[in-house]
């Protein structure tokens, strides 16, 4: 009886990690995001990233920022450290693997879609308040369909 007992864990763990496991399909997320009138923000973050909690915590909890995110856009949040399949396009993979896959594989990252489920901008790093306010901006008035970003930051005295 004694030997089950770690047999069964061992099950319930696999289990709980094939439960807990998530599909993100950035393809269906876009075209919602785009059916509510909104972008998709896709922000790449990893356990025990201390510049990815600050972010978190001084960024996307900023009063201003999480009224323009409810607004605007449809925040999905990828920790990379985790076993969630990500799809986009063609690809299919890890969070890890997608953020190879579109070259940002640095934490934290911020990734724009349009409803096409294209990249149309994105940011890795730290952003604290008042870039990332910048930064949804440009996103949610269209101007990066006629602009580049540093050119629309310097016209806002950034």
């Amino acid at each position: 009886m004694f030997k089950l007992i770690p047999f069964s864990l061992f099950l319930y763990a696999i289990l709980f990690s094939a439960l807990s496991a998530r599909e993100i399909n950035i393809n269906t997320l876009a075209l919602k995001a785009a059916q509510e009138d909104k972008h998709l923000l896709v922000w790449l973050h990893k356990t025990d990233c201390g510049y990815c909690e600050s972010m978190r915590e001084f960024t996307l909890e900023d009063d201003r920022i999480a009224a323009s995110l409810k607004k605007s856009f449809l925040l999905i949040q990828i920790n990379v450290s985790e076993k969630d399949d990500v799809i986009y396009g063609e690809f299919k993979g890890t969070g890890k693997e997608f953020a190879k896959n579109v070259g940002y594989n640095f934490y934290p990252s911020s990734l724009f879609f349009d409803a096409d489920a294209k990249m149309i901008f994105a940011a890795a790093g730290y952003i604290e308040e008042n870039d990332f306010a910048v930064m949804l901006n440009y996103i949610e008035s269209g101007a990066y369909r006629k602009t580049r970003y540093d050119i629309y930051r310097q016209k806002r005295g950034q």
